[in-house]
């Protein structure tokens, strides 16, 4: 017995606890390496690219009147952005979900197939893919659905069920199912625990994410910004949030080296600090239904008083900034937010 007990040492429970806490830190961390490696994989597929479908038909408006311009251009897609995250913000939904759903609409009119190319040539056919992405991401990434009967209502009879499942299937045919491309919300959520912060300013993770998701947000109604990277926009984004958080030198730049390391992208080089420098002057442009984060998103949008449909077109003279949302979605929500806040909706009443 003697024997025995010399051979067996007394065991450090605290110690035993923070090597297994310290093992599974480890283990998290190397499965963010490793998500991050299959995004950018995604990225540079061919499956997910973004071309750039809306320039030419804005700049051919400006050479036809409104109503001979029926094309679909860059400003229906910044008020389609509003409109989403008028929706998301009134059911109390991830903000995210626009961010995957505008991804669809223009990973769908990138296709170039003739359903992607109608969609560009009419701005209701337009609408409606914007609309059927918002609905596509919410049962992609939503604890719960809006029923197409909603969305119909949200359409103020412009369009039947029948149109949304039709445009549903199209855009699932075009996309051939790959739905789950990376978000710059990804790159952030996969890049923050990864970085290095210092708590010399009483910065933390939280303070960051928050600024990074606004400047995010802006930059998802910028389509000037539609063709660049997610991954590019993420950093972009963290750099801007570090500068406004005001980190010290040696802390941004121990970051900037880190995100290279993760990323491959150099934070320091010049297209990356210029589209940080445009998502940065982005806070100076008045956009509705983009509160940021740092405040509470409190106050009732005040957008979408342009391009409602009347008679089948985008109509933008009508301001239905008025307008309250359909009852369905009333009841859905009624216990959550009051109907002092509902946001405006960005379509109205067919003739």
């Amino acid at each position: 017995m003697t024997h025995i007990h010399q051979r067996i040492k007394p065991t450090n429970m605290a110690s035993t606890t923070d090597e297994l806490h310290s093992s599974v830190d480890e283990f998290r961390l190397s499965s963010f390496i490793d998500r991050l490696d299959v995004m950018k994989r995604q990225e540079q597929s061919s499956i997910y690219h973004i071309s750039d479908c809306l320039s030419a038909q804005s700049t051919r408006k400006a050479s036809l009147s409104s109503s001979a311009n029926t094309n679909a251009d860059i400003w229906c897609r910044s008020q389609m952005v509003q409109w989403c995250y008028a929706v998301v913000d009134f059911v109390h939904f991830n903000r995210e979900t626009v961010l995957s759903a505008m991804q669809l609409l223009d990973r769908f009119v990138s296709t170039n197939t003739s359903k992607s190319i109608n969609v560009i040539a009419d701005r209701r056919q337009y609408q409606l893919a914007a609309m059927t992405a918002l609905y596509l991401a919410i049962k992609i990434h939503e604890p719960q659905t809006l029923e197409i009967g909603m969305m119909v209502q949200l359409g103020k009879g412009a369009y039947a069920s029948s149109d949304f499942y039709q445009m549903e299937f199209n855009m699932l045919s075009a996309l051939k199912w790959h739905l789950h491309g990376p978000t710059a919300t990804a790159y952030l959520e996969h890049l923050l625990p990864l970085l290095t912060l210092a708590c010399e300013s009483g910065n933390d993770r939280g303070h960051l994410r928050n600024h990074a998701q606004y400047y995010i947000e802006l930059s998802t109604s910028d389509y000037d910004l539609v063709t660049v990277s997610p991954s590019k926009i993420a950093v972009a984004a963290i750099i801007n949030s570090l500068r406004r958080l005001a980190v010290s030198t040696h802390a941004f730049l121990r970051i900037i080296k880190e995100l290279k390391q993760y990323t491959g992208i150099d934070a320091a080089a010049k297209h990356i600090l210029a589209i940080a420098q445009r998502m940065h002057k982005l806070q100076n442009v008045p956009k509705p239904c983009l509160a940021p984060r740092v405040k509470a998103f409190t106050q009732q949008p005040e957008t979408c008083n342009r391009g409602a449909v009347k008679n089948g077109q985008i109509d933008s003279t009508e301001d239905v900034s008025k307008k309250s949302p359909p009852s369905q979605i009333r009841n859905v929500v009624s216990r959550r937010c009051s109907m002092d806040t509902s946001p405006t909706t960005f379509v109205a009443n067919s003739a």
